[in-house]
């Protein structure tokens, strides 16, 4: 019969191996560019796998790692379970505890990485963090009980994760993207079609594919006039809002809650484009909370005020079942399928000729390598 430690260590066991294979799951999609059950073109999973603290040294997958560590404890357990030598119980007990704190500090850090640096969670890795904390709590439960000599192996344990995150912080990449392209040239939207940003007559205009809800969306669009400046004029974007929600994009598999009115913010968007040319810009800014530290998407609400106030209630009313509206939206979605592979659907998405790319850059410099490297911008 199990004593009670004997179960504990079970319950970590049963939890430790079902992380494993998340993180198993989650390293094939990270080297291969597998598409994830569940894990559709703009989800929260895909923008934080496919993000620049998804990797070590910006090569090696980090749920790769974590699956070392469990494929290690479930050894560990296994050597503690079955040996009948004492020493080598001992030694697997300690292993046990110093992957439990490792497994909690690597949780933490990576659970804050989700909320403050990518700003969206991804629900493999949420899962796999999850069970990680639910296997070190119970081997914490039934290997230190009245053992207080063993706590410094817990805590050498999340030494390991604190000099996991410091290494990370250290050789994160600046910038990541995904790439591909076309056998011809994608059908883009044309700078008479949609508002521009920069001269439309530039030599490189570029499609720009984004949500007005998506935080890194955000952050692309706050970079574009440096961009601009910083290749002389030769560059402009066209706007192309592009909702990651399957009321209008047929490309997104499934509704996630934050994009919920990406559709309806598009709307208002390119309403007040087509009936107030001039007032669009400052409308633009005003749905990404241009100026403001704490950034939260506006809501349809919101927005249809703001837009109402710009160009009257009745003339928005009027226009907002406009076909042209779904014309436009129907084309920026064809575009966006069209440039989508499999385990590569985020946006923000620049499309220019026949390729396109989905940057994550912390800066202009960043960006502009990026736009220069894929468009043969010089």
């Amino acid at each position: 019969m199990l004593t009670k430690m004997q179960i504990r260590l079970s319950v970590a066991a049963l939890a430790g191996a079902a992380a494993l294979l998340l993180c198993i799951i989650m390293s094939v999609h990270s080297l291969s560019g597998a598409a994830l059950v569940g894990c559709g073109a703009g989800s929260a999973c895909d923008s934080v796998l496919g993000g620049r603290w998804s990797m070590l040294f910006g090569v090696f997958p980090v749920s790769g790692l974590a699956a070392g560590v469990y494929l290690a404890f479930l050894l560990a357990f296994a050597a503690f379970m079955l040996s009948k030598d004492d020493e080598v119980k001992d030694l697997a007990a300690k292993a046990m505890l110093l992957f439990s704190g490792a497994i909690i500090g690597s949780a933490l850090w990576f659970i804050g990485l989700q909320v403050f640096a990518e700003g969206a969670l991804c629900k493999y890795c949420m899962s796999a963090h999850a069970l990680g904390i639910l296997c070190a709590i119970f081997t914490l439960c039934a290997l230190l009980r009245g053992k207080g000599s063993l706590r410094i192996w817990p805590a050498a344990g999340l030494g390991l994760a604190a000099l996991l995150a410091v290494t990370q912080a250290l050789t994160a990449p600046g910038s990541v993207y995904q790439d591909g392209s076309g056998d011809e040239v994608f059908p883009l939207i044309s700078a008479n079609e949609a508002p521009v940003i920069g001269d439309p007559d530039a030599e490189f205009v570029i499609d720009l594919l984004y949500d007005y809800q998506c935080s890194h969306c955000r952050k692309v669009h706050e970079l574009l006039p440096e961009i601009i400046e910083h290749f002389g004029g030769r560059v402009a974007f066209v706007l192309c809002p592009c909702p990651l929600s399957p009321k209008c994009n047929p490309y997104v598999p499934r509704e996630e809650t934050r994009f919920e009115g990406s559709c309806d913010l598009a709307r208002l968007a390119l309403a007040v484009y087509q009936l107030e040319p001039s007032a669009f810009s400052g409308f633009d800014d005003w749905l990404f909370g241009a100026g403001e530290d704490s950034w939260r998407p506006r809501t349809v609400e919101a927005a249809r005020d703001r837009a109402a106030a710009i160009v009257g209630a009745e003339r928005l009313d009027d226009f907002l079942p406009d076909n042209a509206l779904s014309d436009m939206l129907r084309k920026t979605a064809d575009l966006f399928g069209r440039t989508s592979t499999s385990g590569s659907g985020g946006i923000p998405r620049f499309v220019h000729s026949y390729r396109w790319v989905v940057p994550v850059a912390d800066n202009a410099g960043d960006l502009e390598k990026i736009l220069a490297d894929e468009f043969g911008i010089r």
